[in-house]
């Protein structure tokens, strides 16, 4: 009966995170606009959603990194994401005007490197996943 009871929280707890990651990230391209000023501002937005039976914490980070690894900016974000629910994730990376510019004058030398987190069944069943997009905004 235990591993009964095991199988089953293993498989509700799966299909939360699995759930819970496809709303998290951005389908098709999402539009990133700059908001100039010192420093400049690139707001990051997304709208996971829980579809599963189980709670479900998401752990965010973005960075955005120069060619040679020079992380230019970064910002992470937490959300725990009730069963049926939603939690909007709300990122602001921020960039002082000069390294902004001279980053901008070859854009293909930067790229976005996203870190996700999902968790679900007391942090017992997790899942992590790093993705890099070359390119600037």
């Amino acid at each position: 009966m235990a591993q009964l009871v095991g199988v089953a929280a293993f498989v509700l707890g799966m299909h939360t995170m699995i759930g819970v990651l496809s709303t998290a990230l951005p389908t098709g391209q999402q539009e990133i606009r700059p908001r100039m000023g010192d420093p400049v501002v690139i707001p990051f937005n997304l709208n996971p959603r829980n579809e599963g039976f189980l709670e479900a914490t998401l752990t965010v980070s973005l960075s955005l990194v120069a060619d040679g690894g020079q992380v230019l900016a970064t910002d992470s974000a937490t959300v725990t994401i009730p069963s049926g629910g939603t939690a909007p994730v709300n990122l602001e990376l921020r960039i002082p005007m000069s390294q902004f510019q001279q980053q901008m004058e070859d854009p293909e030398l930067i790229s976005w490197v996203a870190d996700i987190k999902v968790t679900s069944l007391f942090d017992l069943i997790s899942f992590s996943n790093t993705m890099t997009v070359a390119g600037g905004a």
